[in-house]
């Protein structure tokens, strides 16, 4: 779904999904969640949704995986955090327990923040230019992990159902190159236009009234 680059940031609180994908992941949580219904303000972020705190509301919500490029760039691999990861408790009121969607749209890239980190180590290896994911320890409850690490897998059969023919860099490049170029001799043409007649004043040839009188003043 995502053809943009990801952002892994430590500063975004939210997991940020382009909108598309946004609308896909709201989509497939309501069908394969075990809840009859949804106000949807919980899903853009303006309404809490609250459940009693006797409740076992994890068995009653999906687990949200995000597939992402390996340094083989013909595989990829696959991390899955659970909803206690996506789902954060606001408010206690009573027995009841409020909570919101850690999940909202982004206007174009995805940007995996803190929501999906905390289920995770997360190494920044700037020297190589690349990520590294292990699984934390301390992303448990109850015994149970919270999040998960699973591939390496074939990107060909990961990703052929849900990516768009988007030029690669080096294409760009040229196509970008070659627009410059364009541009670059019509500016130049432009510019020969103007000077051209300015020669021809040059060689003294008097073409106006107002030049004569320049003329005799001289």
């Amino acid at each position: 779904y995502n053809t943009d680059k990801a952002f892994v940031d430590s500063g975004t609180t939210l997991l940020r999904l382009p909108i598309n994908v946004f609308n896909a992941v709201v989509d497939a949580i309501t069908l394969n969640s075990k809840i009859d219904s949804f106000s949807p303000g919980f899903w853009d972020g303006t309404k809490l949704a609250c459940w009693k705190k006797s409740e076992n509301l994890w068995k009653l919500f999906p687990k949200l995986s995000i597939y992402l490029r390996a340094t083989n760039i013909s595989q990829s691999f696959r991390i899955t955090i659970l909803p206690l990861l996506y789902l954060q408790p606001i408010t206690y009121v009573d027995d009841m327990v409020c909570f919101r969607f850690c999940v909202t749209s982004s206007a174009n890239s995805l940007v995996i923040g803190a929501t999906v980190m905390e289920g995770f180590y997360v190494v920044f290896d700037r020297a190589q230019k690349r990520l590294g994911f292990a699984l934390s320890s301390c992303a448990v409850s109850n015994g149970e992990a919270l999040s998960e690490i699973t591939g390496p897998f074939s990107v060909a059969d990961v990703a052929a159902d849900c990516t768009v023919n988007v030029p690669k860099e080096p294409v760009l490049w040229m196509i970008s190159y070659a627009l410059v170029a364009v541009c670059a001799l019509i500016l130049i043409g432009l510019l020969l236009l103007l000077l051209l007649p300015c020669r021809h004043r040059d060689r003294g040839e008097i073409t106006d009234e107002s030049s004569l009188v320049r003329h005799r003043i001289k």
